[in-house]
């Protein structure tokens, strides 16, 4: 297999997201960029069980064990009796054993899309876990640890951890979305590749109608290290602006100036982040999330756009149109939100970015790209 030279690849993915959840994750445009580039590609959504079932995951609406071809992907949510949980550090031990049988518990399905595929990616979380027996049973495909969360920013148990590092030998190479996430990987040696996320420029174009009805509207979208709290004192602060908030994962009620939406597919929310006045980022500390000024993807459509953001101090990096602000610190969240008017009709450059189809590239191949070098 050469996909170097163009030669079509048999890309399987295994990542925790489904492709077809209105959601959207850096791996779907990743997926699309891959059959736009000619390859055949499986996406296999995992850690879905009764357990998912019950407690109400965003998945239960799909199919289950089934596979669907969708956008030309083939799809599979693939449902256990049960899935590995952290239920947290006093009661770790007694969930480890679930982390062992896991990848047994494997269908027909999923096994043959294994053994099948030229190149497998595997996203960082419960997927890791699977890396051993990925290459027990395909021992020559091109085995790929794609990171695009820290584990321990994401809660996994430190049975994945463990797996993932006792694993290195089995990996071809990692690739990380940041520079900053290098230091977690030191085990990888030389076959450690950064790649950052991309931008569709199409999902962009075009003139898109405002949903707005007020002058000044700040957006959040997605539930990762959501924080309520930074909305109790932006939205008392700015009455004059309307706060719009869409899929956040937690429970809120609209009221005054602000606004609550269900999570809606990706499509319809560019709408809103075209016609808004400053994006919103509203992440919560976490040790180890200073690399999300490099991966935040709302933070990135947001500079793409050249609209202004607020967000977490250790967000904002050095990009002068982010205005960051300290996590339940009331002053310094209205001097961001002012920082980001004041500026809201200049004019500003826009940042360029990689396509997706240049980071599906630069994942298939790092070694062919000198950017891809640490």
């Amino acid at each position: 297999m050469t996909t170097a030279k163009g030669v079509q690849a048999n890309v399987l993915i295994f990542s925790e997201h489904d492709y077809r959840a209105p959601r959207r994750a850096n791996l779907q445009p990743i997926a699309d960029a891959l059959v736009r580039l000619g390859h055949d590609v499986t996406f296999v959504s995992v850690r879905y069980s009764l357990l998912s079932i019950i407690k109400g995951d965003p998945r239960n609406a799909i199919r289950a064990n089934v596979p669907e071809v969708y956008n030309g992907i083939q799809c599979y949510l693939w449902r256990t009796l049960v899935h590995p949980f952290n239920p947290g550090s006093v009661l770790s031990a007694f969930a480890a054993p679930l982390y062992r049988v896991y990848p047994s518990l494997r269908t027909d399905f999923v096994t043959e899309a294994i053994r099948r595929a030229s190149v497998i990616i595997v996203e960082s979380g419960l997927g890791a876990i699977l890396l051993p027996s990925i290459r027990g049973l395909n021992e020559k495909g091109r085995l790929i640890y794609y990171a695009s969360d820290d584990l321990g920013i994401i809660g996994a148990h430190p049975a994945v951890q463990q797996a993932l590092e006792t694993s290195r030998e089995l990996v071809d190479f990692v690739c990380i979305p940041s520079r900053k996430m290098a230091s977690n990987f030191n085990w990888m040696d030389a076959r450690l590749y950064y790649i950052p996320h991309g931008i569709n420029p199409a999902d962009f174009g075009g003139s898109l109608e405002s949903p707005y009805s007020r002058r000044w509207n700040g957006v959040s979208m997605g539930p990762s290290l959501f924080d309520p709290g930074f909305f109790e004192h932006a939205m008392t602060a700015f009455p004059d602006v309307d706060f719009h908030v869409i899929g956040c994962g937690v429970k809120m009620n609209a009221r005054g100036n602000l606004r609550v939406y269900e999570e809606m597919p990706f499509k319809e929310t560019i709408r809103y982040i075209r016609n808004a006045t400053f994006g919103i980022a509203p992440y919560r500390r976490a040790v180890g999330s200073e690399y999300l000024s490099d991966t935040s993807m709302k933070l990135m459509q947001f500079d793409y756009l050249g609209i202004p953001s607020v967000c977490s101090d250790f967000a904002a990096g050095d990009h002068p149109y982010r205005f960051g602000y300290r996590p339940n610190d009331p002053q310094s969240i209205r001097q961001a939100i002012q920082g980001a008017l004041a500026i809201a009709e200049q004019h500003r450059p826009k940042r360029q970015f990689l396509t997706w189809d240049d980071v599906a590239q630069r994942i298939l191949n790092p070694k062919a790209f000198p950017d891809t070098r640490l």
